[in-house]
């Protein structure tokens, strides 16, 4: 992936966000497809450090996960999280990008609920 320079605001931004989150989408239907999921099936959507994330590929199968910077993790997942259809909890809309950097969050990640590795 591409390191890309983050627009702060306005037009750019919108249009960044919206990028992202299509492209995250596209690649969890294309997954969803290819392993089979049937209706109802859903995703488990996360923001994760680097060592959740090899912790999430070593359980679940498949893990999608895309790199942010911490400024744009938390307004994409809010994002995805509305397009899938699925709630946000109040901590998660209070959450700062310096609680992000604190915990070191900076994937986005998805997993299938049905499927576990043993």
């Amino acid at each position: 992936m591409r390191n890309e320079q983050v627009p702060v605001a306005g037009a750019d931004a919108q249009l960044f966000l919206y990028k992202k989150v299509n492209i995250f989408l596209f690649d969890l239907k294309n997954e969803a497809k290819e392993h089979g999921f049937k209706a109802g099936e859903s995703w488990h959507l996360e923001m994760a450090a680097e060592n959740e994330i090899i912790s999430l590929k070593r359980t679940h199968h498949p893990v999608i996960s895309m790199k942010l910077k911490p400024e744009v993790l938390l307004p994409i997942y809010i994002e995805l999280k509305k397009r899938m259809q699925q709630p946000v909890n109040k901590s998660e809309v209070e959450m700062a990008t310096t609680d992000l950097i604190r915990d070191e969050k900076q994937y986005l990640a998805a997993y299938p609920a049905r499927i576990q590795r043993k």
